[in-house]
């Protein structure tokens, strides 16, 4: 339980399939139902498949562009909305030019989001983290471009 909301069962299947077995998405998205007493997956269409039909840093740079498509349509208590969003990133580094990746928890807290949903969002972290076990690196976004400077981040060494 996390800020005396409890964590839906389905937040474990989503994440397992992420991170174990055929590890099937790109990125996973959660975030609190609207009653607030529960956090719960995002729709379908949130949960980002990988496509092996590209290389994975296409893959990786068309996920991100989808994702940022999905923050910023939709209504205004949608776009406001905070957001967990497990994200692997494949990418080549700039020092030795090697293909790599790594699992970034983003933590998406838009500036037009309300006080109670802040709290909630906040208060909530640490429980979900422990929930699913996530030990990755924790990215802060206030706004797309916060998502935008990961890659050359990672690239550059400087996310780690």
């Amino acid at each position: 339980m996390a800020s005396g909301i409890a964590i839906d069962e389905s937040c474990k299947t989503v994440y397992n399939k992420f991170q174990f077995g055929e590890k099937i998405y790109r990125a996973v998205v959660l975030r609190v139902s609207p009653d607030t007493k529960f956090i719960i997956p995002e729709e379908e269409k949130w949960q980002i498949k990988k496509d092996p039909s590209v290389s994975k840093v296409e893959c990786t740079a068309s996920c991100l562009k989808t994702i940022k498509g999905l923050l910023v349509n939709g209504d205004e208590a949608s776009k406001t909305l905070p957001r967990w969003i497990i994200f692997n990133f494949d990418f080549v580094t700039d020092i030795d030019n090697r293909d790599t990746d790594k699992t970034i928890f983003i933590k998406w807290c838009p500036d037009g989001s309300s006080i109670k949903n802040r709290m909630v969002f906040t208060t909530s972290t640490k429980g979900l983290t422990d929930f699913l076990n996530i030990n990755s690196t924790t990215v802060q976004a206030d706004a797309l471009e916060d998502l935008d400077e990961i890659i050359p981040k990672l690239q550059s060494g400087n996310l780690k």
